[in-house]
């Protein structure tokens, strides 16, 4: 599922699921260079599905990427703590987030990262996404 036309999909299936939010990205690993790149974003006039992070050493990283567990980032601090750019998401009215990390084999290849403004996810919104995913 790399292209934007799956995202698309899997995000619609997501709503079906009850599953809303008002971003979602996919952030692809680089191993190699240790970098994140965006290739999806439901919101491309403000997080463009382009460019690259260099998140590795961040503790976002450590918990995501490498300790493979999804983060929910449910009130302001763990937000602000989260996300670099979290001053940009908070005007656009993002305040929670769930950012889960896809595997193929041991290794993270990717993360699925979810905002919205008006409620926490759950551990609900987790088990759908996981159900949709596992679907495609």
């Amino acid at each position: 599922m790399n292209g934007p036309t799956n995202w698309r999909e899997f995000s619609n299936r997501l709503r079906d699921a009850g599953v809303d939010w008002g971003l979602f990205t996919v952030l692809e690993v680089d191993w190699d260079h240790h970098v994140v790149r965006r290739s999806y974003s439901s919101d491309e006039a403000n997080y463009p599905s382009s460019g690259e992070k260099s998140l590795m050493a961040s503790d976002w990283a450590k918990h995501v990427i490498f300790g493979q567990s999804p983060k929910f980032s449910s009130d302001s601090d763990s937000f602000r703590r989260a996300f670099s750019d979290a001053e940009l998401l908070e005007s656009l009215g993002l305040r929670y987030a769930l950012n889960v990390p896809v595997l193929e084999g041991a290794r993270t290849v990717r993360t699925l990262n979810f905002l919205r403004g008006e409620s926490v996810f759950d551990a609900e919104a987790l088990k759908r996404i996981n159900v949709v995913l596992a679907d495609l």
